[in-house]
């Protein structure tokens, strides 16, 4: 159980790249299935959104998950994982924390009828 001043995850920020040795050739062979599948999870929200790298070397998912376990489960899915092709970095995101420091001692809103 998180404690108040642990990060709440509300998504999990994925960085996959192709595995050392990796070729280009086998990373396309498996590509029109691996599009198929990530559209999919786009269209049913697991996949919030979705980047190449900036540097060429793989793409970025936020998925909308509870935690990095959901997330292997969702990644291991994928055809270049369960082609054991891509390494992937699973990282935890949530609001920024120390915004909360902004309502500490601020007045309540009050709602009426």
């Amino acid at each position: 159980m998180k404690t108040a001043n642990e990060p709440k995850t509300t998504g999990v920020l994925v960085l996959v790249t192709a595995k050392p040795g990796v070729t280009r050739e086998q990373v396309m062979k498996f590509m029109p299935s691996e599009i198929r599948a990530t559209v999919r999870l786009y269209l049913d929200g697991t996949i919030r959104q979705w980047y190449s790298r900036g540097d060429g070397k793989g793409v970025v998912f936020i998925l909308d998950c509870k935690d990095t376990d959901e997330a292997h489960a969702v990644t291991d899915g994928l055809p270049l994982s369960a082609e054991n092709l891509v390494d992937h970095q699973f990282i935890p995101i949530g609001p920024l924390m120390p915004l909360g420091a902004l309502l500490a001692g601020a007045p309540q809103p009050v709602f009426s009828d």
